[in-house]
């Protein structure tokens, strides 16, 4: 039997004292790990704040920089065009302007008393020549004369949303023939303001004052004196000449060509022979089936100053 070692021999621990060596062993080690748990996430926070700044920094100057190129390029936003409204007023008269052959002279006395009984008689030369002196000075070469009265109708402008320049406005009187052959013609086609005149004002045309064309079979051209130019159709009244841009209360004036619309005045120009008759040889106004015939006349005024040309009016002369 083997003895124990008496060298070896000590008091044995107690069982309950095994664990408490084993959790102060535990407690400490935790000591530790927090405290380099902690360290680790203090060490960690710096690098984080820095690099929160940087996005900061690079968003902002990613957001300035795309403001910067917006505004650079800045896309042109759609400019609506101007638009203008119209009402039409019919059965007036206005006068025959532009033609002398519908024009007296400013005298005291009526035609018949330098003139003859309305025929062409006479028999004063003194009185004959007071009167035809007179004539080519009010009616010819001036504008002082009365002219007779005529069928017309007026398009008035009542609104118009922004300035429109005049310059940049062309006036077009339109004409479409079916028969025989599909047509298009222009009885007038010009500017505007070339075709400018307040009644009662000077007379005189404008340098660039529009022809008259034709009208599918009417073809006024060369018939009748100065019958040549637009104001045989018609007129642009803008009431103050020194009025640049198109504003309410300006209007067109359309001639209506009915048969023996105005009387011929007395004249130097024209055989006595036609004194006093209808004034059927000078072709004034629009044919009277463009008023009769839907879709056979129109009238429009386009907007020239815009990149592409900008229909203001379309008026069908039919609904006139």
């Amino acid at each position: 039997m083997r003895h124990a070692d008496p060298r070896r021999a000590t008091t044995p621990r107690s069982a309950p004292d095994r664990p408490k060596a084993n959790v102060y062993r535990r407690a400490a080690a935790s000591i530790v790990n927090v405290q380099r748990s902690r360290w680790r996430r203090l060490h960690r926070a710096r690098p984080r704040a820095v690099s929160n700044i940087v996005a900061a920094t690079l968003l902002t100057a990613i957001t300035v920089v795309t403001m910067v190129l917006v505004y650079m390029i800045r896309f042109p936003l759609t400019v609506p065009p101007p638009t203008i409204t119209y009402a039409a007023v019919n059965t007036l008269k206005f006068p025959a302007w532009g033609d002398p052959t519908d024009c007296y002279p400013i005298l005291p006395y009526n035609p018949s008393y330098y003139l003859g009984n309305g025929t062409g008689n006479y028999t004063d030369q003194n009185r004959y020549n007071t009167y035809m002196n007179a004539w080519w000075d009010d009616c010819e070469y001036g504008d002082s004369g009365t002219y007779n009265l005529m069928n017309a109708t007026e398009v008035l402008i009542t609104s118009v949303s922004k300035p429109i320049p005049l310059s940049g406005i062309e006036f077009e009187f339109i004409c479409v023939n079916t028969t025989p052959t599909p047509e298009t013609t222009y009885l007038v086609q010009g500017q505007l303001a070339s075709m400018e005149w307040v009644p009662g004002g000077s007379q005189n045309l404008s340098s660039t004052a529009p022809y008259l064309g034709t009208c599918a079979s009417y073809d006024p051209r060369g018939s009748g004196a100065n019958s040549v130019y637009y104001n045989r159709l018609g007129f642009f009244n803008p009431l103050d000449t020194r009025i640049a841009a198109l504003e309410p209360g300006m209007s067109l004036v359309i001639y209506v060509n009915t048969p023996d619309a105005i009387i011929e005045a007395p004249n130097p120009l024209e055989d006595q022979s036609v004194w006093y008759i209808g004034d059927l040889d000078d072709y004034h106004g629009a044919p009277l089936w463009c008023f009769t015939v839907p879709g056979s006349c129109s009238i429009e005024l386009i907007d020239t100053d815009w990149s592409y040309p900008v229909v203001l009016l379309d008026i069908p002369v039919y609904m006139l």
